[in-house]
């Protein structure tokens, strides 16, 4: 009798790891579970922050609709052949491209940006789903077989592809998804072999850029650790100084166009240089926003008992400003936690990207890490202050249907990845 219950028992086992095995065989559970959690964190969050508007915590329930959306759509996207995902790359790239020109022409503002388009009952970003087209149509560019990214050719087509949607995004105001395209760019010439030489040229005038807001001071050192990599590289000297040449009017060129930008852009770059210079406007928001943070302490105030958060000190609170209500409400150990979450999806998305030997797949996955990771850091060091406010969502937690379905469909995508990861095709 006792030889039969072990033996049953022992079967039982067997059948559980058995079953156990195949799941994680065919899913990534960790690269789930995390999402979905953040999901969940964020529909709590616009549930806390909308609670006292009347007029806003309908969108509480949009966005429990979209959530479910995009649970439908990531469950198609992870069903589908891998060959699909080559075949549409273009066709989507031209679609979405055709969304940026006619929100220029039939987009709403909302606060300064005409980037939405509205549909019946919802509003549509188009510079949401470009993001994972641009993403599609960079890979299937990188997968072709005679493609060299180090050529002058292979250079140009790739930064076109990007340039094109990046300006009409410029065009809407909207320059905080554009740095988003610029980290795509970045994220994908890296991993698919771009000289570590040419990513100097690349980024430095960019840092150089950014430095000639900061101040002289940082302007300096900034060129004086472009001319400590120019000597690195060690490369001829007409070239050398045709770079530093290039650094140079890159600081001259952003200074210059420091005074196109709009009003709100203008001052909430003075605010981040300056927290009190407009503490009552421009810069109200972020003083708010640190301190919801800062009231937290370590458990927070609990959900829904967050004063800032209930008592509407912070609009638009269920937007760019969301990780504010974490802060508050569940404390440095909730941020914590939500950032651990972040960690856990971007950890396994790298995995993804290094277990297959398809240059397709691990350029898609590479460049969704890349969006993740900018707007991960744009907004979080916004939020507490060590970066200008620049009116860019935390992904899978702010408020909006287009970027949450379109990054739970890039989710998927990485899930139907891992599940064809020993795939020749």
């Amino acid at each position: 009798m006792k030889f039969k219950i072990k033996k049953f028992w022992l079967q039982t086992d067997l059948k559980s790891e058995s079953v156990e095995g195949k799941i994680t065989d065919k899913l990534d559970v960790y690269l789930f579970a995390s999402s979905l959690l953040i999901v969940i964190i964020g529909l709590l969050s616009i549930y806390s922050s909308t609670l006292n508007i009347s007029t806003l915590h309908v969108n509480f329930y949009k966005q429990l609709t979209f959530a479910i959306i995009g649970l439908f759509v990531g469950l198609i996207i992870y069903y589908l052949p891998l060959k699909i995902f080559n075949l549409v790359a273009f066709p989507f790239y031209i679609f979405s491209i055709v969304l940026l020109v006619l929100v220029l022409f039939l987009g709403k503002k909302v606060s300064g940006n005409q980037a939405w388009i509205n549909i019946g009952f919802f509003s549509l970003q188009p510079s949401e789903i470009s993001k994972f087209a641009v993403i599609l149509a960079l890979s299937n560019i990188y997968a072709r077989r005679n493609f060299n990214i180090n050529s002058v050719k292979g250079f140009l087509i790739v930064t076109s592809l990007v340039l094109l949607p990046t300006a009409l995004i410029v065009l809407q105001k909207d320059i905080g998804t554009a740095l988003v395209f610029f980290s795509i760019l970045i994220f994908g010439l890296f991993w698919n072999g771009l000289s570590g030489f040419s990513v100097f040229v690349l980024i430095s005038p960019i840092i150089v850029g950014i430095s000639s807001i900061l101040g002289i001071i940082p302007l300096i050192i900034s060129l004086v650790f472009v001319i400590a990599g120019l000597f690195y590289f060690k490369r001829e000297l007409f070239l050398s100084i045709g770079i530093l040449a290039l650094n140079i009017s890159a600081a001259v060129l952003v200074e210059l166009s420091f005074h196109i930008l709009s009003p709100h852009q203008i001052n909430r770059i003075k605010n981040f240089l300056d927290p009190n210079f407009d503490p009552l406007g421009s810069g109200y928001n972020a003083l708010q926003a640190k301190v919801a943070i800062g009231s937290g302490g370590l458990f927070g105030k609990g959900f829904l008992a967050g004063s800032q958060t209930q008592l509407k000190f912070i609009p638009a609170q269920w937007t760019d400003f969301i990780f504010c209500v974490v802060g508050e409400e569940f404390g440095f150990v909730g941020a914590i936690f939500v950032l651990l979450l972040y960690f856990i999806v971007i950890s396994r998305l790298l995995y993804i990207a290094k277990s297959t030997d398809s240059i397709f797949r691990s350029s898609v996955v590479i460049m969704t890490v890349s969006v993740l990771l900018t707007h991960i850091f744009i907004n979080v060091g916004m939020t507490i202050g060590l970066v200008p406010v620049i009116g860019i969502p935390l992904p899978l937690m702010s408020y909006g249907g287009s970027a949450l379905v379109t990054n739970m469909s890039m989710i998927a995508t990485a899930l139907n990845f891992y599940r064809h990861r020993t795939s020749l095709a």
